[in-house]
């Protein structure tokens, strides 16, 4: 078989894997909380971070057609953004609505108690997690409109790039040391082997 043609077969079945991953997402991201009010304020965390997003396109009038929904999240169309300031704090509003939900919770956790508590951490992880440089992530995208506006060279976004695969990977190991040894962890190993089995796929396709 043809070089060529054995790499067709190999992006064939890796576009078939990637088409399984929402199923596989979801199923490891469900099961992985042994307490469903762990799982249920999670899912608010990351809907308060979308929605941080949403709320500065709206009240900045940028539009529908400045994101789409993915797996992970939202998708940022950063073309549509005529200022690389617009950009960055289009990435920035997610994590600061975190931010912002974390510092209330926090104050009604001293009277209201655990609950308050538990959102608290599960919002300050979504807000520090979503700042990470990986790609797909805001913290990714707020590096990149920062190498763009100061026109840095083309080794500075390759150095992201290669910090990028670095973290997935060691997110991808860490959690299956949780895994092992804590039992715990499988919500972590879900969104990380997702974003390497995308990492692979873009390779494979240039």
């Amino acid at each position: 078989m043809h070089i060529y043609e054995k790499k067709l077969v190999i992006t064939r079945i890796f576009s078939f894997f990637c088409s399984l991953l929402p199923l596989l997402f979801w199923c490891l991201v469900i099961f992985s909380f042994e307490e469903p009010a762990a799982a249920s304020l999670s899912l608010l965390s990351a809907i308060i971070h979308e929605f941080g997003h949403l709320g500065f396109l709206f009240l900045h009038k940028k539009g529908s057609h400045s994101f789409r929904g993915v797996l992970s999240g939202m998708r940022i169309a950063t073309e549509n953004f005529s200022s690389y300031s617009d950009r960055i704090m289009t990435y920035l509003s997610g994590p600061l609505a975190n931010f912002i939900v974390f510092f209330i919770s926090s104050l009604l956790a001293i009277r209201y108690g655990n609950f308050f508590a538990m959102l608290a951490v599960l919002n300050l992880a979504t807000a520090i997690s979503n700042l990470l440089p990986i790609e797909g992530y805001d913290g990714y995208g707020i590096i990149c409109s920062l190498i763009e506006r100061y026109e840095l060279p083309s080794w500075a976004l390759r150095t992201l790039s290669t910090v990028s695969t670095s973290l997935i990977f060691f997110f991808c190991l860490l959690s299956l040391y949780m895994i092992d040894r804590q039992g715990g962890g499988y919500w972590i190993f879900a969104v990380f082997f997702v974003s390497m089995i995308k990492h692979f796929k873009k390779s494979l396709d240039k």
